[in-house]
């Protein structure tokens, strides 16, 4: 049996940090909208996972706070995309789990 290799306590805190950011429901709709559609405006986001525009806000800005998602402004639209390839894992297993 080959031995594991050692996880650093660096990667282990990062990746808790990124699963507590992703461990909400809303911002999992989100992050699934976003795969699927790519870069999306706030407007785009909130219509698309049916929820308020003060509450797909504040999940936006968390998770591009935390560095999951970017953003880039042209005029008056913010667009978000996933910035984060371990977001996608995620969705992985989300999926994995889904079928």
């Amino acid at each position: 049996m080959a031995s594991a290799t050692t996880v650093s306590a660096q990667a282990v805190e990062e990746t808790a940090r990124i699963l507590r950011c992703l461990a909400h429901p809303v911002r999992l709709q989100i992050l699934d909208l976003l795969e699927r559609q790519g870069e999306l405006t706030v407007t785009e986001v909130y219509e698309g996972v049916g929820i308020e525009q003060a509450v797909a806000s504040q999940h936006l800005s968390l998770m591009h706070d935390k560095g999951v998602l970017e953003r880039r402004k042209d005029g008056v639209h913010v667009f978000y995309r996933i910035g984060d390839s371990r977001a996608y894992k995620v969705l992985s297993c989300l999926r994995a789990r889904s079928v």
